[in-house]
């Protein structure tokens, strides 16, 4: 008697951390707006290569600087030119698809000391996993896998606005 009890304690307690977990999960993505690329220009003041982010309604432009070397691993894949030999993201891709792996999606997570941080999250075997990485990599890694931009609304929050000259200018 004492063990079924226990039994249902357990099973229940269980329910209700699926339960609290899948709703922590929706609160999660309500959090998060689905980003894609709307461009990739140069800030001139900054001698650095900008990625432009909008959300679906093109309301909202996100800009993230990013290296030179990540700007044109970018610019490849976008306007869908081949490498004359893998680059280091085309061969992250190929070792993700090899080991039937997928890249679900990647998250802009965080804004810290002008820096941003994002996540790459993964499924292999139906097992999520969920890795730290820099946004530009994240992005590169997004577009070869085809897989959805996200950015977390507190970092849009966070994010200094894009003025309206700057848009002007392309940027």
């Amino acid at each position: 008697m004492k063990r079924i009890f226990f039994l249902e304690i357990l099973v229940l307690t269980f329910l209700v951390f699926i339960s609290v977990t899948a709703e922590a999960e929706k609160g999660e993505e309500k959090a998060e707006q689905e980003m894609e690329i709307k461009a990739l220009v140069f800030d001139q003041k900054a001698q650095s290569p900008v990625v432009l982010l909008t959300n679906k309604e093109q309301d909202t432009v996100f800009p993230i600087w990013i290296g030179l070397c990540e700007a044109r691993s970018i610019e490849l894949e976008l306007s869908e030119k081949v490498a004359p030999r893998p680059l280091t993201y085309d061969l992250i891709a190929a070792i993700i698809r090899t080991m039937k792996a997928k890249v679900e999606r990647i998250v802009i997570v965080d804004l810290r000391d002008q820096v941003f941080y994002a996540q790459v999250e993964f499924s292999v075997n139906g097992k999520v996993s969920k890795i730290d990485a820099r946004p530009s990599d994240a992005i590169a890694l997004a577009l070869r896998m085809n897989s959805p931009i996200f950015v977390k609304k507190t970092v849009l929050e966070k994010a200094p606005p894009l003025d309206s000259d700057k848009e002007k200018r392309g940027l």
